[in-house]
């Protein structure tokens, strides 16, 4: 199956499931995250808003602002493929807005997140980064919307990480369980997630 057809297919089965079933699962989902050895330990989080077809991560961002944690959520910057990462002060709800594609982003007036200056406050293995997808695979393969904001982000965390000498960062894929496959259809640039909820 290629990566357009297994887009469609995600596309289709995510448009039929239950509006209470999908809220009873990111709430569970959002428990374990928040339960896990991993969420405890880290003290940077970056999230994302969730678009409607995404689990809703809020109770995940909320509990790690209330726990004095840095949480992050990104910007598409205009006419690229790149986004960039705002903090977080207060209800992730109030310091948005939505952009020309209905998609919820930082406000402007948000401070922006220079990766390298993050990276010199905090351990790389302290930092979650929580990662949306149309379809992972049972391998930790990743499919996204096919514009590949989160491969050029990852690439850079990564490579910026791996440059300081410093551990890595856990990259977490979070989704709704039928939209997870056996494996997905992958490209040399397309990075894995450590670990699939």
């Amino acid at each position: 199956m290629t990566k357009s057809e297994l887009r469609k297919e995600m596309k289709a089965s995510l448009a039929g499931l239950d509006p209470v079933g999908k809220a009873f699962e990111s709430m569970s989902k959002c428990s374990a995250i928040i339960q896990s050895e991993i969420f405890q330990k880290c003290s940077c989080i970056f999230g994302f808003m969730p678009m409607k077809d995404e689990v809703d991560v809020l109770p995940v961002l909320r509990n790690g602002l209330g726990q004095g944690k840095k949480i992050l959520i990104p910007k598409i910057i205009e006419g690229t493929n790149d986004m960039e990462f705002y903090f977080l002060t207060g209800e992730p709800n109030s310091q948005v807005e939505v952009n020309n594609w209905g998609i919820a982003e930082p406000k402007s007036d948000l401070r922006k997140c220079n990766l390298g200056e993050l990276l010199s406050e905090v351990k790389a293995d302290e930092i979650l980064v929580l990662v949306p997808g149309l379809a992972f695979g049972k391998d930790n393969t990743r499919l996204g919307r096919g514009k590949g904001f989160y491969d050029k982000f990852l690439s850079e965390l990564k490579k910026k990480t791996a440059a300081l000498g410093k551990s890595k960062p856990w990259i977490c894929g979070i989704c709704y369980n039928a939209q997870v496959v056996d494996t997905v259809p992958v490209e040399d640039n397309d990075i894995k997630v450590d670990v699939v909820l």
